[in-house]
């Protein structure tokens, strides 16, 4: 065989052994699962705002949502400061403690000391840094047949002091009523609420109640920040009250979204509540 003819043998053979070498990597890469995220106290440290309805047929039990901040130390301590809406506009506000356990897996507890005492099932998502940014909630220690139920979301990884404009441009938002008794219509809406981050708030929303549509406008609207992301909403001439919590803050401190409960329901065992999110 000529010198020629084994130098071309070579070059072939050379680029395909590493075009197979190419497939193989490949192939392992598909075929290994990727590495599971190890979870424990520390994955749930910071605040959250968090929102918590109550799902039942009853047509006794009053309805209520909640919707507050929860701080977790990453070592297993929290506290909470809430407003919950019950039927007919009735509005409670508090605090609470709580300890916690993460599992490896991100599944947990909540256990709910002075102020409410509750046990929330939990479950971490869109882990980031090693620190959850989402949190389902499920309260396991109610035995009547209800379901009560929500979500926390990461307000900031670093600690974050908020105020009126850290609440600024527009928000689109999405709510839905929560009833058990049939002769109260049933209400879905979703719209924009425009912050102008100095306490002013305007909103337009489509609205879908009792099967009927209508497109109303909110107008000269007002809205408080506390420092902790906890604030409320009130279009006096509207008469609608709103009680929320910002979250997923920017690296400038400016909140991207929020959840929320409308406060007064004329008098109906009703509770409205939802999300908001930065456009």
């Amino acid at each position: 065989m000529s010198k020629i003819i084994m130098r071309w043998f070579v070059q072939v053979f050379s680029r395909r052994f590493a075009q197979v070498r190419v497939l193989i990597f490949m192939a392992l890469a598909i075929v290994l699962p990727a590495r599971a995220t190890t979870f424990s106290n520390a994955s749930l440290n910071g605040s959250y705002s968090f929102l918590i309805n109550l799902w039942t047929a009853d047509v006794n039990t009053n309805e209520f949502a909640i919707v507050g901040v929860m701080t977790f130390d990453g070592a297993g301590q929290g506290s909470a400061v809430y407003t919950q809406t019950a039927a007919g506009g009735m509005i409670t506000s508090g605090n609470f403690s709580m300890t916690y356990t993460v599992n490896p897996n991100g599944t947990g507890k909540i256990t709910c000391a002075a102020g409410l005492k509750d046990q929330f099932a939990i479950t971490l998502n869109s882990t980031a840094g090693g620190v959850a940014h989402g949190v389902q909630l499920l309260q396991t220690n109610d035995n009547k047949n209800e379901v009560v139920s929500g979500s926390a979301v990461l307000q900031s990884l670093a600690t974050e002091t908020y105020s009126l404009s850290s609440l600024k441009g527009n928000f689109a938002f999405q709510g839905n009523e929560w009833t058990a008794t049939g002769k109260d219509a049933e209400e879905g809406f979703v719209g924009i609420l425009t912050f102008d981050g100095k306490g002013n708030v305007l909103g337009s929303y489509t609205d879908m109640y009792d099967g009927g549509l209508t497109s109303p406008t909110l107008t000269a609207g007002t809205y408080t920040v506390n420092p902790d992301g906890f604030g409320g909403m009130l279009f006096l001439a509207d008469n609608i009250q709103f009680s929320f919590a910002l979250n997923s803050a920017s690296a400038a401190g400016n909140a991207k979204g929020l959840q929320f409960v409308v406060n007064n329901s004329n008098g109906y065992n009703i509770v409205r509540s939802g999300t908001g999110l930065k456009q």
